[in-house]
């Protein structure tokens, strides 16, 4: 028996060298990425808004140092601010194609009138169809320049919510949101990407509305600086990236760069439209519990103020009114401009830190909820957000998004109701519901104030019309 085994286990050892001397190694090589040749048409839409065509203009050149390629084109429609459409090379709405690379300036190919309203959904749809004549494309970017105001109703109470581009030619009326979407569906084109290149249009009000009309939305959720975007960086990277995302990643690195000796808290972003409706259900979510925890909390201080609780005792409803009000003054505040009254111009919070500072608080025993919500949110962000990019002071914060908290007060008084029913964000969320009812006023909230020094500084002197126009007229070649 002992010999039968010896010799088995003989066999199995030759049996195994052999095996092993007869193994054929395969390589396995990771499956590459097919190159993206699509082609790409930049629309650009804006204007000087009264204080910004300095600034438009280095937007411009830098799409004319690019050039149009056979995968990039360039597009303008732009409108010189108000007290410089007298002067032959500003004057009109102007529309114009970029050429080869190195160009100084832009020939319009037409102009058409001052008076035109860029607010008109007509007019953007028929801009877009005008590029896709001049410049037929796979894909179509537009991007839409000037300042930005959010989905905030203007100060007549027009109801409806305002936007972007606002044309000092017209008595500064902006484009609104539903005008945007009803343009560019006008137009008959599903957008690649729309483009804010303005400041605090990365709230969720805005980006929720165009889901139907444009796959990618980039913006802000802070004030943008006057240099705005890279553009010769954003024609460059679309021309050699492989994918769409990989060329917005370079893009977006690229403009942070630019923006970083601002020393002032910024960001930029590129939101995929196609994973909203997940985080849309979320904050549905999140905003059934907090219009649960605003009534708890109603109650819970008028028992306070009558002097039948005690706020200081250990109870689930003093808890939770203690976490209630923390949370709402510790999320984070993209601008920090009040009114003389202390309300805010541009009150648009961090919504994830609002979820963390509910998830965390020390007294809530909604804890084992919040933080289920805190991390679904979470999840859908991590999914719909592709990239998001800050300058130092944000370096270490979660940010992800904001979104509008006022007290019910507010909200009453600046009759905000008749403009939020009208966004899809509502309609899909209901949080204009929970700010109709709570009882909080965010006060003292981190802000971009909170990572920069503010100092005193000296007003710099105004330039007179005619050195503001020389300098222009110098930066194109016409002095």
């Amino acid at each position: 028996m002992r010999k039968f085994s010896l010799t088995l286990i003989l066999m199995l050892i030759v049996a195994s060298i052999t095996s092993c001397k007869k193994t054929e190694y395969i390589t396995i090589t990771a499956p590459t990425e097919e190159p993206d040749n699509s082609s790409y048409t930049i629309m650009l839409y804006g204007c000087g808004g009264g204080n910004l065509d300095g600034s438009l203009i280095t937007n411009i050149q830098e799409a004319l140092i690019a050039g149009n390629t056979e995968r990039v084109h360039f597009t303008g429609q732009v409108k010189y601010s108000a007290r410089f459409q007298d002067t032959e090379e500003f004057h009109g709405t102007q529309r114009f194609v970029v050429g080869d690379a190195g160009a100084r300036w832009y020939e319009p190919v037409e102009v058409l009138d001052k008076m035109l309203k860029l607010y008109d959904p007509q007019s953007l749809a028929d801009f877009i169809n005008w590029s896709k004549e001049q410049c037929p494309a796979d894909n179509y970017i537009l991007i839409l320049w000037n300042h930005g105001s959010a989905w905030l109703p203007s100060q007549d109470n027009f109801a409806d919510s305002r936007a972007v581009i606002h044309d000092d030619v017209n008595n500064n009326r902006a484009l609104t949101l539903n005008e945007l979407v009803e343009g560019i569906n006008l137009s008959g084109t599903k957008l690649k990407m729309v483009y804010y290149d303005a400041c605090l249009m990365g709230m969720l009000e805005i980006v929720t509305g165009l889901m139907d009309c444009a796959e990618y939305v980039m913006c802000a959720s802070h004030v943008t600086p006057g240099i705005g975007g890279d553009y010769y960086s954003l024609m460059h990277h679309l021309n050699n990236s492989t994918n769409f995302e990989t060329a917005m990643k370079a893009f977006c690195h690229d403009t942070i760069t630019h923006w970083q000796p601002t020393n002032y808290p910024l960001d930029i972003m590129l939101v995929d439209l196609s994973q909203m409706d997940p985080l849309l259900s979320e904050i549905n979510l999140f905003a059934i519990y907090l219009r649960e925890m605003a009534q708890i909390y109603a109650m819970t201080k008028s028992q306070i103020d009558n002097g039948t609780i005690n706020p200081d005792e250990y109870s689930n409803a003093v808890n939770i009114y203690k976490t209630y009000e923390a949370a709402i003054n510790s999320c984070y505040l993209y601008d920090a401009d009040a009114n003389i009254d202390g309300s805010l111009y541009y009150p648009f919070f961090d919504i994830q830190q609002l979820a963390e500072c509910f998830a965390n608080g020390h007294y809530s025993t909604y804890s084992a909820q919040l933080i289920d919500v805190s991390s679904r949110l979470n999840r859908a962000f991590n999914n719909a957000i592709v990239c998001k990019n800050v300058t130092a002071p944000l370096y270490g914060q979660t940010l992800t998004m904001g979104v509008t908290i006022v007290d019910k007060k507010i909200w009453q008084s600046q009759n905000y109701q008749a403009a939020y029913d009208k966004l899809l964000f509502q309609k899909k969320t209901g949080w204009g519901n929970w700010l109709l009812m709570n009882p909080v006023t965010p006060k003292d909230n981190p802000n971009p104030l909170s990572f920069v020094e503010v100092t005193e500084e000296e007003e710099p002197t105004e330039p007179s019309f005619e050195e503001e126009l020389a300098l222009l007229l110098e930066m194109i070649g016409k002095r």
